[in-house]
Formats: structure tokens, sequence, C-alpha cells
């Protein structure tokens, strides 16, 4: 005598990923880093939760690295590309994240499927790098910043037995090194000016510019009230024209000021500068880092010079990687624009008979769009019960819109059926079907 199947689970029973829930707990501790809530499940395979946990975790985990990438890129190039990103991202998934938990777990779909509720702190560097150097979907001028170094004051260095090229270069090679490393461009305002002259009709007025002049340009000061040379009095022109042409290869602009130095290798040696990054490619523009750092080190009759000069720049910009270089980074990779991105989702039809499971799938091929797309779909629980058939798609928008289009649908069909429930973090739509109705 065979055994009887079980029975179905009462409707309080079933439970869906909408039921798990925790509290998340990682904080987001640095500019460099976003906290992502995600849900996700995996099928039970011959009772292995350990597995079916390990594969959601990792489900959950691309979910979130795929929303970092939805901010690092525009509506457009994510789109154009979401299955290459997809591709290259999953084989390296946990090289962006710092940290992760998983707030709660357990059995879901009538015990099929596990489900988990997790959080995950994701490098936006290390993403933004993947996407710049490895993917190349990030243009230049997204990833440009210009770096200058000036020393407002007129510091007089004799007695330190050094020359202030010799600050400058240091702190600049420093600066350019990290950066560039950090999927940056990071360029000096020479390499600037030379962009700038590439325009024939501009060359001519932006042959000579000096440090003053690139500084008055990107804070976008007016020519009378510019300490700047003849070349450009009274020549409006020159901010509107040459801001423009910067901002179609830069996006941001760090200012170094040298604000004193003081001692001698042989005594001991301060150093105070100011730094401030700017924002010029967009309209509110701006500065929206400014930090001061102060150091100081020992010196000694046997102290070489240039190694005072190495250390100084390299305790400056340790302080300044706390906290002021995570800001640029920041700012590099945020890019407003309008457009929503294809999210991934998945339907799961409970309940539904294999003809009306057919009709569905049907009538969203026909829903098709540059918002809608149809992936798959996955039938494998479709004889269980109760039968579930997960249908996989992209849409461009939030869940509650998606779900008013299925709804849609499913009332054109004539088919009765539960409304289903949606959460931000949820990526996955469970549609009950009732009973009894055709």
């Amino acid at each position: 005598m065979e055994d009887a199947p079980p029975p179905p689970p009462k409707a309080e029973e079933f439970l869906t990923l909408a039921d798990v829930n925790g509290r998340v707990t990682l904080r987001e501790d640095s500019p460099d880093v976003r906290v992502i809530r995600v849900k996700a499940k995996a099928f039970i395979k011959q009772n292995d939760i350990r597995s079916a946990k390990i594969l959601a975790t990792t489900v959950a985990t691309g979910y979130a690295v795929d929303e970092m990438v939805r901010e690092l890129l525009t509506e457009e190039t994510y789109n154009n590309n979401y299955e290459q990103i997809e591709q290259y991202l999953s084989q390296n998934l946990q090289n962006y994240v710092v940290d992760s938990e998983v707030l709660a777990e357990k059995r879901i779909f009538a015990g099929k499927y596990y489900g988990i509720d997790a959080a995950f702190k994701i490098s936006r560097q290390k993403v933004l790098v993947a996407l710049q150097k490895d993917l190349k979907l990030i243009n230049n001028s997204s990833s440009t910043l210009v770096v200058v170094i000036t020393s407002k004051k007129d510091i007089d260095l004799s007695s330190s037995g050094f020359r202030f090229s010799d600050i400058e270069d240091a702190l600049m090679n420093q600066i350019q090194t990290d950066l560039n490393q950090r999927g940056l461009r990071a360029m000096d305002f020479r390499n600037a000016v030379t962009q700038l002259q590439s325009d024939e009709k501009l060359r001519e007025q932006f042959k000579a510019i000096s440090k003053d002049q690139f500084m008055a340009m990107i804070a976008g000061s007016d020519a009378a009230s510019a300490q700047l040379n003849t070349q450009i009095q009274n020549a409006e022109e020159f901010y509107s024209t040459g801001l423009t042409l910067l901002q179609q290869m830069a996006k941001v602009v760090v200012e170094v000021n040298v604000q004193a130095l003081g001692g001698t290798p042989q005594t001991n040696m301060s150093l105070s500068i100011n730094v401030t990054a700017k924002n010029i490619s967009t309209g509110r523009g701006g500065a929206f880092a400014n930090s001061l750092f102060n150091v100081a080190r020992r010196g000694g009759p046997n102290v070489i010079p240039s190694a005072m000069i190495t250390g100084l720049v390299q305790d400056t910009y340790t302080d300044m990687k706390k906290d002021f270089v995570p800001q640029v980074i920041k700012e590099m990779s945020t890019i407003s624009v309008g457009g929503d991105k294809l999210m991934p989702y998945e339907i799961v039809l409970k309940d539904f008979e294999s003809r009306d499971v057919r009709r569905f799938r049907g009538a969203l091929d026909q829903r098709q769009s540059d918002q809608l797309r149809y992936i798959d779909y996955d039938n494998t629980l479709a004889d269980a019960q109760p039968s579930l058939v997960t249908i996989r798609v992209r849409y461009a928008g939030k869940p509650d819109r998606l779900a008013d289009v299925l709804m849609g649908i499913l009332d054109a069909q004539q088919i009765d059926f539960k409304e289903p429930r949606v959460a931000p973090e949820l990526k996955d739509l469970v549609i009950e079907r009732v009973k009894g109705e055709s």
C-alpha cells in the first residue's frame, strides 16, 4: 500500500519571503560603503537545508551588488548591459562585500524553499572599479578629477631648504597614485589646461592659464573680482566657455592649499594643508568636502630633507584617506539621472492550472517592452501541493507597479486570485489562484 500524499498546507501555514523578517545591525560607517537589505530564496533539494541557505545567500548577494551597480550607472547604460553585468559580477560577488549578516531565515513555500532576509555592506569603490576598468561602462569624464596644489599665502620655504615645487610634486604624486589605483582618473591642472587647448578657436585664449586663473574659472568668479592678468580681463566668456569645456573631461576638482610649513629637517617639522573638493559637472556645483590637516614629524642632524618631505606628505595623506578621500569617491560614483532601471523580479504562481500558466506566460510575452522583459520560467514544482511555477522577469519600476501590471493581465483572463504582498526589499511576487474559479 502506497503512502498517502501529505495534505496541502493550511492557508496560515503557507509562508513566503514576506514572512521572513529580521533587524539590520550593520551600519554605513564610511562614505565608501552602502548597507543594502535584500530577501532571497532557494529550492531545497533532498532536504539539504545547508546547501539551500548557501544558495539563497549567494542570490541575495547578487541582488545587493546589483543594487549598487544601478546606483552607479545611467538608466540607458544599465538596461543595455544588465546581462553582461550580471554574468561578470556573479563570478566575483564576494569581492564587493565588506560585511554581511543573515537577519532571519526559515522554510517557506510549503517547506519547498529556504528563505532569508539579509543585509550586505557593499564597497562602492570596488564595484566602481569593476564598472570602469573591467566592464568599461562608465565614461572617462565621470571618473576624472583634477588636482590643483596651491599656496595662497606665498610661503617662503628657503629656511627649510625646500622649494614649493618639492611639496607640490610630492603631494600630487601621492594623491594621483592612490586615486588612480582606486579606479579614478586623477590629473593635475597642467593636463587639464592641455585638454582645454584642444579646441582650435580657444587655443590662443587658453594657451597660458595660471593656477590662479584656473581656480578662478572653477569658482566661477567674474573678471572684475578675480586676480587675473590682462589676458582675460573683461572676458566673461572665459569662465562660461572654459567651465563648459572642463565639464566634458572632468567631474571634480580637488584643491590642496598648503597653508603652513614650519621647522627644518634638523629640528621638528609641521605641515598644514586645507583640501577642498568641488563638483563642477552639475548645476548645483560647489564644494562637497572640506578638511584641514596638520601633521608633524621629528627631525634630526642626520635626516635627509627629501625623506622629511615624503614623510610629511605620507602622514597627511594617511589622514586624508580616513574621511576626505571616501567623500570624493562617493561623489565621483554618484550619478543623478532620470529613468528607471530593469530590476530582477520573480513571479510565483500558486495553485494555478497548467493551462492558466501558459495563458499568463503568453500574455507576459506579448507585454514585453523597454520597461518589461520576460526572462524564463521554472515549473519544477508544477505538480507539487500546492503547485508552484516561477517566472523570472525584469521590470523598470517599483514592485507595486509591477503587481498592478500582473493583476491587470489576470483580470483580463477572468482568473480570480489573491492580491500579492509587496515590499521594497521583496524581489518575488506570490500570486495565489482562488480555487473553483475559471
